[in-house]
């Protein structure tokens, strides 16, 4: 009886809880846009610390357990530092706004593919995959290129789509679909700004958006040819198609990321004083809010709104892991900085000839993803320790980043990718995972150091 007691009262504490998120994290990104608009500015920054600690202080409960050794290590070295008197509370608390402000981006970036997400859109892709068929495209490469396109806007959201898709057209290739979905959507961060890697590794490294794509986009156009020509094995006929021809909303779903892309880039343009995260997250805020809007007034009812509010709300609520993972890493970061034990990481690196830094980073990258370690404060910790400003071809270290990064991608059980695989394929990450992505990883490894030992020559970086 107990038992019973306990657990109906943690299940109340808990709907208390998740109730108060999404007031809480509305007022977190009201202050972060304030913040961001205004540098230095006291009672906003206060709000901001103050409400991402609390959503902290409420995730790490009701996180996995990953997210709760994560939060206990950074927390005890937190502990360590501060009873050893060797942690500066001004550094500290200037430093951890750059880690909320990761997770502010994330939940407004989880609101980006609202457009598409509509019903009426819904239907457009499903018809865009049976006319790709039907014309001989394979099942795989079909899949592919949703994955690819979607996964600018969507994340791994992207796969979602992709196997609703598949379960209903070709259900015997639906795991083979989401596989291939989820190796084109690996190519996505090499290019796209609305990638929170893309973008925290072009602030760090200070690279213009268009330089890293002059170094990029070879690559990506080569991997994906190549990677479509493997996928491309007959036609996989869909079986369900809806009967609804392809219209303007097909063209629209195909070139939503590309606009929304562009316009991330002449906002970061025209504001040059807001950081390029910054201007990601108010960007695609006033894009899919106008969206709603004009939806609004065309339908002549609201249930756009109200969809984008119901959206918007269902981000905050679950946004325990992004609060656990993305605070507890900043944590254990400055910490470890104010410990001195990131030292004999800037050593290492800063020892290396020139012409070995970038592979040493795109290692360095993938290994910590592969053992655990999410690649955003993977990379922060790395420029804590070995400032990347100080690069003397920012486009090579950024190619060297995104590239360590995406050949780990489908092989760490601990990405995102793997872990939307697994839930939606219902495979142990490791099956859907290292099991079915090893050759494909190891292709993609050679190929990456191939690249940046060209990239390491023809930009001078010797």
């Amino acid at each position: 009886m107990r038992d019973r007691g306990g657990s109906a009262s943690s299940e109340g504490v808990r709907r208390w809880l998740d109730a108060a998120r999404a007031p809480l994290g509305a007022i977190f990104l009201i202050s972060y846009a304030v913040v961001a608009f205004v540098p230095g500015s006291t009672l906003p920054t206060a709000v901001f610390l103050g409400t991402g600690l609390l959503l902290f202080a409420i995730s790490v409960p009701f996180s996995s357990s990953f997210h709760k050794a994560l939060a206990l290590v950074a927390l005890s070295v937190f502990g360590v530092a501060l009873a050893t008197g060797r942690l500066d509370a001004g550094g500290f608390f200037e430093g951890l706004p750059a880690y909320l402000g990761v997770v502010a981006v994330l939940l407004v970036l989880s609101m980006a593919g609202y457009p598409i997400r509509a019903a009426r859109y819904n239907v457009q892709i499903r018809a865009l995959m049976g006319a790709l068929t039907r014309r001989g495209v394979g099942t795989g490469a079909t899949a592919g290129t949703l994955g690819h396109v979607l996964g600018a806007v969507l994340d791994v959201g992207a796969f979602v789509l992709v196997d609703v898709i598949s379960r209903r057209a070709v259900p015997s290739a639906r795991i083979e679909a989401l596989t291939w979905a989820g190796r084109a959507f690996s190519f996505v961060p090499l290019w796209t700004n609305l990638n929170l890697l893309t973008a925290t590794t072009i602030e760090l490294t200070g690279v213009s958006y268009p330089a890293l794509l002059a170094v990029s986009l070879p690559f990506v156009g080569l991997g994906l040819v190549a990677m479509f020509f493997v996928a491309q094995r007959g036609a996989g006929e869909v079986g369900e198609a809806p009967k609804a021809p392809l219209d303007r909303g097909a063209a629209a779903v195909l070139l939503y990321p590309m606009v929304l892309v562009a316009a991330v880039a002449v906002a970061n343009r025209l504001l040059p004083a807001l950081s390029l995260t910054a201007a990601i997250a108010v960007t695609v805020a006033l894009v899919v809010a106008s969206i709603a809007v004009l939806a609004t007034v065309v339908l002549r009812r609201t249930s756009p709104l109200r969809r984008l509010a119901d959206e918007a709300r269902e981000s905050l609520v679950g946004s325990h892991a992004e609060f656990a993972i993305f605070v507890s890493a900043g944590i254990l970061v400055l910490s470890l900085e104010a410990l001195g034990a990131l030292a004999p990481v800037g050593d290492a690196l800063g020892a290396l000839p020139p012409v070995l830094v970038a592979p040493a980073l795109a290692i360095v990258v993938g290994a910590g993803f592969v053992v655990g370690i999410h690649v955003v404060p993977l990379v922060l910790l790395i420029n804590t320790a070995f400032p990347l400003i100080e690069s003397p071809a920012p486009a090579l270290w950024a190619v060297a980043i995104l590239l360590g990064a995406q050949s780990a991608l489908l092989l760490t059980p601990f990405s995102n990718s793997v872990t939307m695989l697994a839930r939606l394929s219902e495979l142990h990450p490791l099956e859907i995972g290292p099991k079915r992505n090893w050759k494909f990883s190891i292709a993609l490894a050679v190929a990456s150091a191939a690249y940046l030992t060209l990239l390491t020559f023809l930009l001078g970086a010797t």
